[in-house]
């Protein structure tokens, strides 16, 4: 199984023979390239190379740096990874109005559906769930009656209380915030190595964006976060912690399905964006799988691990 590296002590990164190394209090620690999904350094004093780098990049490996609060914050990725990226591009550009409302109409009636899944799997009362549910069959294409929003306010009250707020400055926020990055990140590395430009959206598209696709195609996969700050409230304090936030970058690893198979995050978020080439390619928004929320399991075992 591939793994992320995540640097809170190291005082210098390098490349060694296609290793990492990670120097810290007179010790180093290699990690073979190979074997590297990610990078996230939690670190402002860490010196990086520039072999190591572009080694990284070559080896469509992402690296995410976080701020002085632990929080991501800037995000590094591989170019030129596609065969014909310039073909991928035009055709972004050339999808039509039609068919982008279709494909945002089935990515929102995906993630309510993994909304309510979650607050199942979280135990909320049925009542609570039920308005979410009928809300499924009222999300039109584009979602003109934004039936997205609509449904967010009663979700995250129902998951998390009365008193919660998405603009509180608080440990809640933090670790939605912590994962929802994390999880934006994996997808945005995918759809480049699928040859996409990231500033296309579907549905987003702030000028100032960098990832509008990226935040468009995460959308289904954010009630994953959710549930795991729902598990995890006993372990949240005031602010997160390192386990907190290694369980968090551990996310694209758990379990989730993909059509009738339990895959872990990061490989069925392959398939997702490969789904995607293939509506895009046959103009059939029908022909994007969409993940489905299940239990995060730590212990899962994945046939594609090898």
């Amino acid at each position: 199984m591939w793994r992320t590296v995540i640097v809170t002590k190291g005082e210098k990164l390098t490349l060694r023979d296609n290793w990492l190394v990670v120097y810290s209090d007179n010790n180093e620690q290699c990690v073979p390239l190979g074997d590297i999904y990610s990078v996230v350094i939690d670190n402002r004093a860490a010196l990086v190379s520039v072999s190591l780098m572009a080694a990284l990049a070559e080896a469509n490996i992402h690296v995410i740096f976080c701020d002085s609060k632990h929080t991501p914050t800037a995000l590094m990725l591989p170019m030129n990874t596609h065969y014909k990226p310039f073909g991928v591009i035009k055709r972004q550009l050339g999808l039509s109005d039609e068919f982008k409302a279709v494909l945002w109409q089935r990515i929102v009636k995906q993630k309510l559906t993994n909304q309510i899944i979650c607050l199942k799997l979280a135990g909320i009362n049925t009542d609570e769930i039920k308005p979410i549910e009928e809300m499924i069959s009222e999300v039109l294409p584009n979602d003109k009656t934004n039936r997205e929003a609509a449904a967010a306010k009663r979700y995250f009250i129902a998951l998390f209380g009365n008193s919660f707020r998405r603009i509180k400055d608080d440990v809640t926020n933090a670790a939605l915030n912590y994962g929802y990055a994390i999880i934006r990140s994996a997808v945005a590395k995918t759809l480049v190595a699928y040859g996409y430009n990231c500033v296309l959206g579907i549905h987003h598209i702030n000028e100032q964006n960098a990832y509008n696709l990226a935040d468009d195609m995460m959308e289904p996969l954010r009630p994953l976060v959710d549930l795991w700050v729902d598990n995890s409230r006993d372990d949240l304090f005031e602010e997160l912690t390192k386990t907190n936030r290694r369980d968090l970058v551990d996310l694209v690893n758990v379990p989730i399905k993909m059509g009738k198979k339990k895959t872990r995050v990061r490989y069925a978020i392959d398939k997702y964006i490969s789904s995607l080439t293939s509506a895009i390619e046959k103009n059939d928004p029908g022909l994007l799988q969409l993940p489905t929320l299940i239990q995060i399991d730590e212990m899962f075992e994945d046939d594609e691990d090898g």
